[in-house]
């Protein structure tokens, strides 16, 4: 009885292992919010085919962990498009949408970055078989003022920079984040303090004007 009950049990865990597995979820973030003029590309989870590859070269070879890389925006006269190819594999189909051209638009006007992406491929099923999607792209932004008009493509769909952009689809997690425009500070000396301190000097001086008249 005990001989067949320990059977059993190796036979279940044998089908639990062979079982069907869920295709795993690739990640993307674009980070250009630093203010010493780089962006960071962080992926993970690219799982296949070329895993990821930023500007012809290999930043994660296919596989389930995690890379980044910092890199230059350029010069203010030569902004460098970076570019990108991501595979990963995919249980089900891609979603809508599947590509885009997004401008970073700056508060007082102006484009700062612009993203484009473009899924293709993907399909498969939850348990397996799976899919495979790739996606490409580029990624530009300014150094000083403004992106000359020539790297605003037409037609590009306008959002602030103040927040962040996300395109994700089957399978993957994709945001990129610009470099929104500084806040003014507080001014020196402003707020009820600063106040006070001005009542209080102006008192002082119409104490001393009243002293020498008498």
């Amino acid at each position: 009885m005990m001989k067949r009950l320990l059977t059993s049990c190796v036979a279940i865990s044998a089908i639990a292992i062979m079982g069907p597995k869920a295709a795993n979820a690739a990640s993307f973030v674009i980070d250009d919010t630093s203010p010493s003029e780089t962006i960071t590309f962080s992926v993970g989870q690219f799982d296949t085919g070329v895993g990821f590859v930023l500007d012809g070269t290999q930043l994660l070879a296919p596989s389930l962990g995690n890379a980044s890389r910092t890199v230059s925006e350029g010069t203010a006269i030569a902004p460098i498009v970076h570019s990108f190819t991501g595979q990963f594999l995919t249980g089900g189909a891609l979603v809508s949408p599947t590509s885009g051209v997004i401008a970073f638009l700056e508060a007082g006007g102006g484009v700062s970055d612009v993203l484009t992406f473009n899924y293709t491929g993907g399909g498969g099923s939850p348990g397996g078989p799976f899919g495979v999607a790739t996606l490409t792209g580029t990624f530009v932004s300014d150094i000083a003022g403004t992106l000359p008009p020539s790297l605003v493509p037409p037609g590009a769909t306008f959002v602030s920079e103040a927040t962040g952009f996300t395109f994700n689809n089957t399978n993957i997690t994709a945001a990129a984040f610009s470099d929104p425009a500084a806040v003014p500070g507080p001014i020196v000396g402003a707020g009820l303090p600063g106040l006070l301190a001005a009542c209080g000097a102006l008192l002082a001086l119409a104490r001393r004007r009243h002293h020498l008249v008498a």
